[in-house]
């Protein structure tokens, strides 16, 4: 561990308040005053989210303000499955439709990752250090210990099992709250319509507790599978000739 922050002088924890990042912050819970935590609130938190951050004790944590609600009203809302004439092109060059929609990396990608990508930089940081799982079913591409642009990306659970995080959590005698018992434990944004196969918990803890959020995303969804039906159908009526 040591010879690590010999070699890097700026190194940044991605830091979203879910397990496997609480489960990294503890691994290097005696060397946090050498490291940056980075959060990414993009505007569409869970009060407990923000309640928790504001509650962080850390000796460096910089927050990353992003408008992901402006973000969906501007460029459509994120989807496992598009449409291409629902998003902005596509409607550019067809007509305007009452729902735009976009793939989920793009909205990611604009409230997250690429904000936090641009304080990386602006920073100076030399290593990044990420809560990835290989076991999840989305991971990032880079591999560990993988130098792009100058950059060191470090997975240090990257091998762990979701009850290995669980466990070590409970060894550093932190409460497995019912949040930090779902896979999607960091809550990113409670308007996510895209995950949908990984969001199971997430829904049941958002009708739990957040019952007319709940609703509002529901009726979202039930929009978004009417256009995507819509669509499947015609390309059924050729298939099926």
């Amino acid at each position: 561990m040591q010879d690590f922050f010999n070699r890097h002088e700026k190194i940044a924890l991605m830091f979203s308040g879910g397990r496997d990042s609480l489960a990294c912050l503890e691994l290097y819970r005696d060397y946090l005053d050498k490291m940056t935590l980075i959060w990414v609130n993009t505007g569409a938190n869970f009060p407990e989210i923000e309640d928790y951050m504001d509650q962080l004790n850390v000796p460096n944590f910089v927050e990353i303000r992003t408008n992901q609600p402006l973000s969906l009203e501007v460029n459509g809302h994120p989807v496992d499955i598009l449409p291409v004439n629902f998003s902005n092109i596509g409607q550019a060059v067809t007509s305007q439709k009452d729902i735009k929609l976009r793939t989920y990396f793009d909205c990611c990608a604009e409230n997250q990752w690429i904000p936090a990508h641009q304080k990386i930089q602006e920073l100076g940081i030399t290593c990044v250090v990420r809560g990835q799982r290989q076991s999840e079913s989305h991971t990032n591409p880079i591999k560990s210990g993988e130098v792009i642009e100058g950059i060191e990306y470090v997975f240090p659970i990257l091998h762990w099992s979701d009850q290995d995080v669980v466990e070590y959590l409970k060894s550093k005698d932190i409460e497995i709250t019912e949040r930090l018992s779902m896979s999607h434990s960091s809550l990113d944004c409670w308007n996510c319509t895209a995950y949908i196969a990984d969001s199971k918990q997430r829904f049941e803890y958002i009708k739990k507790h957040y019952p007319q959020q709940h609703e509002a995303v529901v009726n979202l969804l039930k929009r978004i599978d009417n256009v995507v039906t819509a669509e499947i159908n015609k390309i059924r009526q050729i298939t099926e000739v």
